[in-house]
């Protein structure tokens, strides 16, 4: 009986092996991904943008692949952006208040590679009016779909604006279960159109142990069920011996053997593109908060510089009177040299000493040269009458 079963190289049914094969190729993971991050300041603000505009250095991207980037909705210019987000902040904004909300919206890579550029194109305008129906299609300042990056991924920002006009992250995300509630919204109403799932929540991708895996992959429901022996017709006859029901039964257990380890190896699969797939996402992240941390240097940075002008205007401004005050100095030197040399001269042309010379300049003519020259102003004006 075992000789009428062609089996393949690994003991399997070459049909059986087909097919568990191809499901495992089949169930590559395909997640929709949305993620949310808090800009809270006006530098991170910037610095978000001046990165998806890509107006600075973006160490992850192709410079050769930057024109196949694609602005899906808003100005085409971070300082645009900035523009539009001046004109919906209220008037009054808190200390803490968070700024924008930036999305990325993307999915497994292994899935967005498997699309189209119009099937990756319908994903995300699909996702953009999920967006703008949440936030309000006024509120969302900016839409840009990357493709000179690994995986093509669309990134959008948003103003985070109540119902009142005010700023108020809290009422849109709220907290962590927020969050995942919108995560798995997005993945209803958006990814299941286009063929993508929700991805493992973070308390399950971190807390799940291997044990765990393998104790769900290796359920009771999944256990191996030996053949039941064939009893045969009256008296035993026509009944299975002992060596060809052990060889049934060696022949279940194998199969059953061989699908649980395809199912490890899909498990693992499964794994191996997920933590590809977040290691891409960490490496995005550390990179965008670095460019967040550089904005507030930036923004200190420019603080420093405005000081510093300031600083030098003052030292300016200074050092023009100190030389106004110098060219004044030196104006009464010559002039008091220049009155000097005169009355040096005069005392020599009249016969005079010059220390009495000196003592006239110094006090001035004595009261009877003084009241002669009173007497002869009066005679004057008794002329002119």
């Amino acid at each position: 009986m075992a000789k009428s079963r062609a089996r393949g190289e690994e003991g399997l049914v070459p049909e059986i092996g087909l097919r568990l094969e191809h499901r495992r190729v089949r169930q590559q993971p395909r997640f929709a991904i949305l993620r949310c991050a808090k800009l809270k300041k006006p530098a991170n603000l910037a610095a978000s943008l001046q990165h998806t505009f890509r107006e600075r250095e973006t160490l992850n991207a192709d410079l050769r692949r930057r024109h196949e980037n694609t602005i899906l909705h808003g100005p085409d210019t971070s300082e645009a952006v900035l523009d539009a987000w001046r004109d919906r902040a209220p008037e009054k904004i808190r200390a803490n208040a968070v700024h924008g909300l930036e999305y990325f919206i993307g999915a497994s890579p292994e899935a967005m590679h498997a699309m189209s550029r119009e099937e990756q194109d319908a994903y995300f305008r699909d996702a953009l009016n999920w967006l703008k129906e949440r936030h309000g299609a006024e509120n969302v300042l900016s839409a840009v779909v990357h493709r000179d990056e690994s995986t093509p991924h669309m990134t959008v920002m948003t103003i985070p604006l109540d119902g009142h006009g005010k700023l108020n992250a809290r009422a849109l995300v709220g907290n962590r279960q927020k969050l995942s509630a919108m995560q798995t919204d997005f993945a209803q109403e958006v990814g299941l159109e286009h063929g993508l799932e929700r991805g493992l929540e973070r308390s399950q991708a971190t807390h799940e142990r291997v044990q765990r895996v393998y104790a769900h992959i290796m359920a009771p429901e999944a256990a191996v069920e030996l053949p039941e022996r064939q009893k045969g017709h009256f008296l035993g006859l026509g009944g299975e011996s002992d060596q060809d029901w052990r060889q049934r039964a060696s022949e279940a257990a194998t199969d059953a053997l061989k699908g649980a380890r395809l199912a490890l190896n899909r498990q693992r699969d499964r794994h191996k593109a997920q933590t590809a797939f977040l290691e891409a996402q960490l490496a995005h992240e550390r990179i965008r908060r670095q460019e967040v941390l550089s904005g507030d240097l930036e923004e200190t940075l420019g603080d420093l510089r405005a000081k510093n002008r300031k600083l030098k205007e003052q030292v300016t401004a200074l050092e023009d009177e100190r030389d106004e005050w110098r060219d004044e100095a030196r104006q009464r030197e010559r002039h008091l040299l220049l009155t000097i040399e005169r009355a040096l001269d005069f005392a020599e042309a009249h016969g005079l000493e010059p220390e009495d010379m000196a003592a006239y300049l110094k006090h001035g003519r004595d009261p009877h040269e003084k009241a002669h020259e009173h007497d002869r102003e009066k005679d004057l004006d008794l002329d002119r009458d």
